[in-house]
Formats: C-alpha cells, sequence, structure tokens
C-alpha cells in the first residue's frame, strides 16, 4: 500500500509502502514485493541492479544496503526477481541482519534523505502512531472556548494553542445543525450551563495539524462538524468499524468535504488508522 499524508507527516518522507506480513512470509522468512513495494524498490536500487534468479548465483549482486527504523543501522537483506519472467520481488528476511518482522506485522519502506529505510510495527502500534495526527494538546482548550464568552478564547488560544481555530466558525456550524449531533441526531444532548444550548462539540474531520503541510485553510465551516461528546471521543478511539461508519455517515453528509484536499473516503480512514491494510 502507497504511503499516503498521514505516512509521509510520520516518517517525513515523500515516498514510502507499507503491508502485512503473513504468516507464510514469516515463516519462509521470504516477503514478496508487489505493486507499490516493488515500484519502490525498483526506482530506488535500479532495476538492472537487481539480481535475476536465486541469491547463490550472485550473492554480491544480491546483496542491498537498508538504514533499519527506527535505530538508522545499516543493515543488508537479499534482494532478487526469483522468476526472469515474472517481474515479481522478493525480499528475504533475516534474523542474523537484524529484520525478521512477526507474523501479522506491518512492514513498510520509505525513502528519506538518499536512504531506503526499512522496519516493521506491531498493528496495533503502526495505526496508535496516528494519534499524534488527530488529536493534539489543543484539543481542550478550543472545546472550552466554545462554551466561553470571545474574550477568554481569545486569550487562552493566543497563548497556548498551536493550530489555531476561530470559534466562531464552530458556532456557526452548530447553528446550521440545529444543536444536533451530526452522526445520530437522536443522541441525547444535555444542556450547557453557560450557553444554555445543548451540549455539543466541535470535530475537525480533515485533521487540523494537516495545516501545516497544506495552503487550504482547514478551519472552515465545511470541515466542522458537531458531534455529541460519546461520538467525538468514539471517532478517535473507538475500535475500527465504529470509527469508520462515523466517518463514513459524516462524509455522505457533506460530501464536499472531501474537495478540501482533493481526498477520498480511503484518506480520511487514514488519517485515523483505520484503513483496511492488505
Amino acid at each position: 500500500m502507497k504511503f499516503r499524508k498521514s505516512q509521509k507527516i510520520r516518517f517525513d518522507s515523500h515516498s514510502g509502502a507499507y503491508s502485512i506480513v503473513t504468516p507464510r512470509e514469516n515463516y519462509d522468512s521470504q516477503i514478496t514485493a508487489t505493486d507499490v513495494e516493488a515500484e519502490l524498490l525498483i526506482s530506488f536500487f535500479g532495476k538492472e541492479t537487481i539480481q535475476i534468479g536465486n541469491v547463490k548465483s550472485n550473492p554480491t549482486k544480491a546483496k542491498k544496503t537498508f538504514k533499519l527504523f527506527p535505530s538508522g543501522k545499516e543493515i543488508c537483506l537479499n534482494l532478487v526477481f526469483p522468476k526472469p519472467a515474472k517481474p515479481e520481488l522478493r525480499l528475504y528476511l533475516s534474523v542474523r541482519a537484524g529484520y525478521k518482522p512477526m507474523p501479522n506485522d506491518i512492514w513498510f519502506i520509505f525513502e528519506k534523505d538518499k536512504n531506503l529505510w526499512i522496519g516493521s510495527l506491531d498493528e496495533h502500534s503502526w495505526r496508535n502512531q496516528n494519534k499524534i495526527l488527530v488529536c493534539d494538546e489543543s484539543e481542550y482548550e478550543y472545546q472550552e472556548a466554545i462554551q466561553e464568552l470571545d474574550e477568554i478564547k481569545v486569550r487562552k488560544l493566543n497563548a497556548r494553542d498551536v493550530f489555531i481555530r476561530d470559534r466562531k466558525i464552530a458556532l456557526e456550524r452548530m447553528n446550521t445543525s440545529n444543536y444536533l449531533c451530526e452522526f445520530d441526531k437522536s443522541h441525547h444532548l444535555f444542556l450547557s450551563r453557560f450557553t444554555g444550548k445543548p451540549y455539543l462539540e466541535a470535530h475537525h474531520l480533515i485533521p487540523m495539524s494537516l495545516q501545516k503541510e497544506v495552503n487550504q485553510p482547514l478551519d472552515i465551516i465545511d470541515n466542522i462538524y458537531c458531534l455529541c461528546p460519546y461520538c467525538h471521543r468514539a471517532i478517535h478511539h473507538s475500535e475500527k468499524n465504529l470509527t469508520r461508519n462515523i466517518i463514513e455517515t459524516l462524509v455522505d453528509k457533506r460530501p464536499s468535504v472531501l474537495n478540501i484536499l482533493d481526498n477520498d473516503v480511503t484518506d480520511i480512514f487514514n488519517y485515523y488508522a483505520v484503513e483496511d491494510i492488505a
């Protein structure tokens, strides 16, 4: 699978790929690199430098150098075209070299600083690292500011917020949504003691942390959805199926949100680390 925006940010790389290590690949100590993985390997090393046939016929040509993530240690792994008539690449795993992912781990490669990096993480850790993209320390102050006077909001956010968001835009969205949860209008809401309105939280579906990477403003009404506290926590923290259900429902309500960064729904799944990984 090709790196999308979240992985490019995480690994500070313009190109990369990842997929699941199957139990058979772990047992055989070899990964068949296809599609995006193969394209990246061939692009980096050059097709003419990759051994055709088995490793033993030319061990020197088969050996390729990678940087091991995250240490940066150089390791050598064998890479060959095992069958002359077929384009598939075979990467050999090696405990001795220091790289043998476990079954169902995510293995990944990416290009950075003129090196090809390789690494692996268990699926939970792989997905969990995306929290830095969809959560930030200023979230609490932002939600509190929506319930307070504008002058309090300005004082708080100017001093502490990294991703500046305008309270007035969130309130405009809440008025437009008639102060109902946009995932499920039947969800019961309590009244805010400060505003006297049903309590909702404003959620930027395309994460505000991407603002550093794009010129298009993300704190806009089309990117803000009103969610009850339960749904807001769920889109960030629930198991995959519920998070995907919330995302799909919100996108269906306003498909124009995908036009902000020329996304499709798979990009949104990727931001929240709930994409299917093949």
